[in-house]
């Protein structure tokens, strides 16, 4: 139990370091493409946070017949430790100039063709449209004219143009350029995969330790606290890069 409150009050603190941030960067003009989605990816970031505040039990909570769900809280916890991945890989990491705008531009197609997927599954047929036609033919030719994606082999670009891929980078290479651990990451992301897409392993053991009925348990409380450990992780992470990137301006 001490753990959890041990967890909780981490998940508090850097929750709150990141929003008085996010608050005092508001309404600052982004001098870059890369400030402005930086800007998008940190709210989105805190929003997360905030929303598994809402499903993990406060600490005074425990023994008062609270709602505990481990399972959706390790869901979320995925999703923000890939919006961190991303806000990473399109925001911190450094690169030229050129190299950013293909990273831009691979996230335009993925972003197009997705939508195109979405459409067409309700038998739409969005991508005969006129307009998807011309969208989609921009955005390639954007990618196509740019110089570092030239750079690249033939095998290479026909792969990225497929626009399956959002970045360039696996998730390990992002993880290791942003100083994370790749075997500590791995035990992380599985973990929460396995409830985020309801695999064997987030549900074959229900019956054991009480869990997954949203009662209090110790399987409940030790869980929902390592995943705030790992969101104060990766908030805190967030913050010190956001608050370097937008230093001094005004």
């Amino acid at each position: 139990m001490e753990n959890y409150h041990e967890s909780f009050k981490k998940y508090e603190s850097a929750l709150l370091e990141c929003t008085k941030l996010s608050q005092e960067c508001a309404g600052i003009p982004s001098p870059t493409s890369s400030h402005f989605y930086a800007s998008l990816l940190f709210t989105k970031l805190c929003n997360c946070a905030h929303s598994i505040g809402h499903l993990a039990p406060k600490p005074d909570q425990i023994g008062k017949d609270a709602h505990w769900d481990y399972s959706s809280v390790a869901s979320l916890t995925r999703d923000l430790i890939e919006c961190y991945l991303t806000f990473y890989y399109l925001c911190i990491d450094k690169c030229s100039s050129e190299e950013w705008n293909a990273r831009w531009q691979l996230m335009n197609l993925h972003d197009h063709l997705s939508r195109v997927k979405m459409f067409n599954a309700l038998d739409m047929d969005y991508e005969e449209k006129e307009e998807a036609k011309c969208v989609k033919n921009e955005v390639i030719e954007n990618l196509k004219s740019n110089k570092w994606f030239r750079k690249l082999s033939d095998k290479q670009q026909a792969h990225f143009l497929k626009g399956k891929n959002a970045f360039f980078k696996s998730q390990d290479e992002i993880l290791t350029a942003s100083g994370g651990d790749v075997s500590d990451f791995r035990f992380k992301y599985i973990f929460a995969s396995n409830h985020t897409h309801t695999f064997p392993m987030g549900f074959y053991r229900m019956a054991d330790g009480n869990r997954g009925r949203g009662v209090e348990s110790q399987v409940e409380i030790q869980y929902t606290g390592l995943c705030l450990e790992w969101v104060s992780e990766y908030l805190l992470k967030a913050k010190e890069q956001f608050d370097d990137k937008f230093e001094n301006l005004e």
